[in-house]
């Protein structure tokens, strides 16, 4: 099928214009969707038909103000031929300009706009023909195209399915005024598309090993995937070890590598460039923030804290709310601002992930000699975080974590226990995937030493799994978790030139 006849041509439009406005309740707002009513299609001959009936209605409200909830409906239809039954197509806003914004903190004034911090103000529906919402998201500040749904039909006769798209301005019931006067211009378009692939069918292909590896070496050829039980998630987790070369992902215009799929499936990633690279590569551009302290300051013990107090040992409280932020959680954060958050299309599949910053306090390495403590305490003079015994003498990695040092986040680092599983430990390893030649930093906690020294793991340029005193200069190797309804382009294998493809 040649380009012309794989691209459905737009039918329907989507106007909305605010004129003007000094508070919510005197926003003037005009909203247009329209069409024709006539019908287009793609495909002649042998080949599926898909036709796309935008309806007679017009779709149009002045004074479109926050509360209301405009819709208009209309139809995908399917002719099968004898040889094809199954077609797959996509909905999709293509939107060319969008100057709604969120309540953010640059526009938050307790004397002018006491808005509601993050709230979305726009936001769209699809419902089918019973009434129920197959997708719903954000549209304030959007741009670009925003696949809505991906639908995947067996027909053996021409069959019109009915679709409605609700637009709604929300009321936050706060000031919106950041919001007034400002445009929405976009299409709403449907296309042939690829049947999308899931994390489930991904999984199917993996035939991962029940069994456990010998953690006391390193990984250093392609072990493949192995299945663990998951002790944050609950059911098992799925990890890739060593030298692989079938997790690669592209999503958000970067690549990545896949650590591990959850136990509740979603897919862990970590950073990996601009371009995917190969296993064995030397290369600054898999580190995403460069020269940073995880902590400015390394003089007590708990600034090996994600987030730390001084007050008492910081899991023993909830870990997300209170505290202060270590310089790495800050600047990873506004990484993830300015090339994920900032993009609602990217931003939508991104799973609130857990992460763990394991402070548990146990033995030291028996290599260690005496005098560590076995419990934290503020004043004690040295003793070992539990990673450090775990992961250097005993060989066991967990994906098990203290519920008072698990973080939700949408980004935080890969954590020692993870890079054992990856087929790291405490010898140099320049074949496994998480081999970069760089120094960057994990989000475990390593030890408080005599010395005055807070310490948490590093990955080092030998990919050593190694350690640092937290105001050393490593990079930040973002690491984000895909939802698990994400979809991928079908084409995909996870190799480096044929990587799975975020739908």
């Amino acid at each position: 099928m040649n380009n012309k006849n794989k691209t459905l041509i737009m039918v329907v439009g989507i106007l909305l214009v605010i004129v003007v406005g000094v508070s919510f309740a005197y926003f003037l707002v005009s909203v247009n969707i329209n069409g024709e009513g006539s019908s287009t299609d793609i495909g002649t001959g042998t080949l599926p038909l898909v036709q796309y009936d935008a309806g007679d209605s017009i779709l149009s409200k002045d004074g479109f103000i926050p509360n209301d909830v405009i819709t208009k409906s209309f139809k995908v239809i399917i002719t099968p031929t004898k040889d094809i039954k199954e077609i797959t197509y996509r909905i999709y806003l293509d939107i060319t300009d969008n100057t709604f914004v969120k309540c953010t903190d640059d526009n938050y004034d307790e004397a002018t706009n006491l808005c509601e911090k993050d709230a979305n103000e726009l936001v769209y529906r699809l419902k089918d023909s019973n009434g129920d919402v197959i997708k719903e998201g954000d549209l304030t500040g959007s741009n670009g195209q925003i696949e809505i749904v991906r639908e995947t039909k067996t027909q053996d006769v021409r069959t019109e399915y009915e679709y409605t798209i609700e637009i709604e301005f929300v009321d936050t019931n706060k000031d919106q005024n950041h919001n007034a006067n400002k445009t929405f211009n976009g299409e709403i378009k449907v296309e042939f598309a690829e049947k999308a692939k899931t994390i489930e069918e991904i999984i199917a292909t993996l035939n991962p090993k029940d069994t456990t590896p010998d953690f006391s070496q390193i990984a250093d050829s392609d072990e493949g995937v192995y299945k663990v039980e998951d002790g944050m998630y609950g059911d098992y987790s799925y990890y890739w070890r060593g030298a692989v070369t079938n997790n690669y992902v592209k999503f958000a215009n970067k690549c990545w590598r896949i650590i591990r799929i959850n136990g509740d499936k979603t897919m862990r990633l970590i950073y990996d460039g601009s371009t995917c690279h190969a296993n064995g590569t030397n290369t600054a551009e898999s580190i995403a923030v460069t020269g940073q302290a995880y902590n400015s300051s390394y003089n007590q013990s708990y600034y090996v804290g994600w987030t730390y107090s001084s007050a008492q040992r910081p899991s023993t409280a909830n870990p997300q709310t209170g505290g202060t932020a270590s310089n790495a959680k800050t600047q990873l954060e506004s990484w993830y601002a300015s090339n994920i958050g900032n993009n609602t299309t990217y931003s939508s599949k991104i799973a609130d992930g857990k992460y763990c910053n394991d402070r548990n306090v146990t033995a030291a390495p028996s290599s260690w000699g005496s005098g560590y403590l076995t419990t934290w305490s503020a004043s004690g003079t040295k003793f070992a975080y539990a990673g450090a015994k775990r992961l250097y003498e005993d060989y066991a990695p967990t994906l098990a974590c203290n519920s008072g040092d698990v973080y939700t986040l949408k980004v935080g680092l890969i954590t020692a226990d993870e890079v054992e599983f990856a087929g790291g430990k405490s010898e140099n390893n320049t074949s496994y995937y998480l081999y970069n030649g760089q120094n960057y930093w994990t989000m475990s906690p390593y030890s408080w030493n005599s010395n005055g020294n807070a310490s948490v793991f590093v990955v080092n340029l030998s990919g050593y799994l190694d350690w640092n005193s937290v105001n050393d200069i490593r990079g930040l190797r973002p690491v984000i978790n895909l939802k698990s309804d994400a979809l991928f382009t079908s084409g995909g294998t996870g190799t480096q030139s044929n990587p799975y493809v975020v739908s």
